[in-house]
């Protein structure tokens, strides 16, 4: 039995106080996969439910959010000046791995606990390995010419092998070492840049550890897991595109903002990039006329990179039990921001 299930069936003889919690739930993801954590959070407390089917815009959480003891949030935007309008707000709990649009150090000076979900890595490595093959193979072009009749035009689609070639990770964490497993395992020697120190589980994993230049000039094959923060915003620019090897491919499954998306769209015009794959964009959704979709040597799809059936569910679970321990007055399991948990606003609620 669950900590939610204690709550549910016997409040006051678990809660550290009689406080039945109003939660902001603005989760977009589809109701059938995550009922069961949903009627967990009812349980504990009110549910205040918002489905746009997209993030809250700012107007929207100024709208929602006031009064909410805590938050169950996609990608939404949590600064230090929405954090001011919010006085009883005592937990963020993101329900994935990224929590870049939360000012963390506005929420910790503020006692507003932030908790993820790190559930999403393996899905996410997935993503980045189907967006590969799809994309140095041409599968889809192959694919509309199986359907447009040119079935004897092989030589249209005539492409290089995955296998022996070179893949640079930017960023090793959970995803980055998930991905080197999968390439290595293809044949593919695997380059890995981190700003932390990776060399022992590189080798352990049979990668390379490089500076991030010399993986950029090395690799066939670039791909991010950088976590996006105001030092890494448009990281990879028209330099950092240059010092990439004519003809390389591009991928970025972690979030749009690590991008500076006209200086990709110029590498992929000019040819300097032979093709990019990402799945994430600067604006989401993005506007009808980015030039990035106009351009045949890109695959985009649509910030899925993590979302599966079963990641979902786990991830939605893993928000609701972080959200359970919180009003037991247990410190959570995935708090990003544990400098918080002293001075939390949560203890303040339980008394």
């Amino acid at each position: 039995m669950s900590s939610c299930d204690r709550i549910e069936s016997n409040s006051k003889k678990t809660m550290p106080s009689d406080l039945r919690p109003t939660i902001l739930f603005s989760s977009f993801y589809e109701r059938d996969l995550i009922a069961d954590g949903l009627e967990r959070l009812r349980g504990l407390g009110d549910v205040r439910e918002v489905n746009r089917g997209r993030n809250l815009t700012r107007q929207e959480l100024l709208e929602f959010l006031p009064g909410a003891h805590a938050c169950v949030v996609a990608d939404e935007k949590y600064d230090a000046d929405l954090l001011d309008q919010v006085d009883d707000l005592a937990l963020i709990a993101r329900e994935g791995t990224g929590y870049d649009g939360v000012d963390i150090e506005a929420a910790t000076a503020r006692g507003i606990l932030v908790t993820n979900a790190p559930a999403v890595h393996n899905a996410t490595a997935n993503q980045t390995i189907g967006l590969m093959i799809a994309l140095v193979r041409r599968i889809i072009p192959c694919n509309r010419g199986v359907r447009e009749g040119e079935w004897t035009q092989r030589g249209r689609w005539r492409c290089p092998d995955l296998t022996g070639m070179t893949l640079g990770i930017a960023g090793f964490g959970l995803t980055g070492r998930e991905v080197a497993k999968r390439a290595i395992a293809m044949g593919m020697r695997v380059l890995a840049h981190n700003r932390s120190d990776v060399a022992e589980v590189a080798q352990s994993l049979g990668a390379q550890v490089a500076s991030l230049d010399d993986l950029l000039a090395s690799s066939d094959v670039v791909t991010v897991h950088i976590r996006h923060s105001t030092q890494t915003e448009r990281m990879f620019d028209a330099a950092v595109f240059a010092k990439m090897k004519r003809g390389a491919y591009f991928l970025n499954v972690a979030r749009g903002g690590l991008v500076d998306e006209a200086a990709l769209v110029d590498a992929l015009t000019r040819g300097h990039l032979a093709g990019a794959a990402i799945d994430v964009m600067s604006q989401e959704p993005p506007e009808r006329d980015n030039p990035l979709l106009a351009l045949d040597n890109l695959i985009c799809t649509p910030h899925v990179g993590g979302e599966t059936t079963t990641t979902v569910r786990k991830a939605f679970d893993m928000a609701v039990d972080q959200v359970c321990d919180c009003f037991e007055g247990k410190k959570p399991r995935q708090l990003v921001n544990p400098a918080a948990w002293e001075r939390g606003r949560i203890h303040q609620l339980l008394r």
